[in-house]
């Protein structure tokens, strides 16, 4: 009899973790607007580097799952992030992107050594729902003392 009534609670346990799934992929939830899979959204093209960000393209499109997973919240880990302005210079989103633009080369005695790394540029793909109203893009670093910005991009 307790074996069922573990068997059901378990069942009911990863039947509510199946159906929160589709929730993670969520990128942002601010006024109800959210960029999911089934839905249209404004992707936005950029290119960065450590000393540069572009916008290459606009388009609207469904994002795909590889594009929503890649960001998340901000960090104390994140050495780059992305922050998206409106036109009155109010933040919509904040996302972390991690050390994107650094190669690590591996050299067996060596690992700490900066000689065997790289800056390398990177593209990015930034969903949006095709309600909001983005004007700007900042690229940003964060060290120990908060956030500075490498570079801020007007949004035609």
């Amino acid at each position: 009899m307790v074996k069922k009534i573990y068997s059901i609670i378990f069942v009911l346990f990863a039947f509510s973790l199946l159906a929160d799934e589709d929730g993670s992929f969520k990128q942002f939830d601010r006024l109800d607007q959210k960029v999911s899979l089934g839905k249209e959204a404004k992707i936005f093209s950029v290119t960065g580097s450590v000393t540069d960000f572009r916008l290459t393209n606009v388009k609207v499109d469904k994002p795909d799952i590889q594009s929503l997973k890649k960001y998340t919240l901000i960090s104390r880990n994140d050495k780059y992030a992305i922050k998206v302005l409106n036109e009155q210079g109010n933040q919509i989103m904040l996302v972390g992107l991690g050390d994107p633009f650094t190669m690590h080369i591996d050299h067996i005695g060596y690992e700490n050594e900066t000689i065997f790394q790289a800056d390398i540029p990177q593209n990015f793909e930034i969903a949006l729902p095709v309600t909001t109203k983005a004007a700007y893009f900042v690229l940003l670093s964060q060290d120990e003392f908060g956030f500075k910005e490498i570079k801020k991009i007007k949004v035609n």
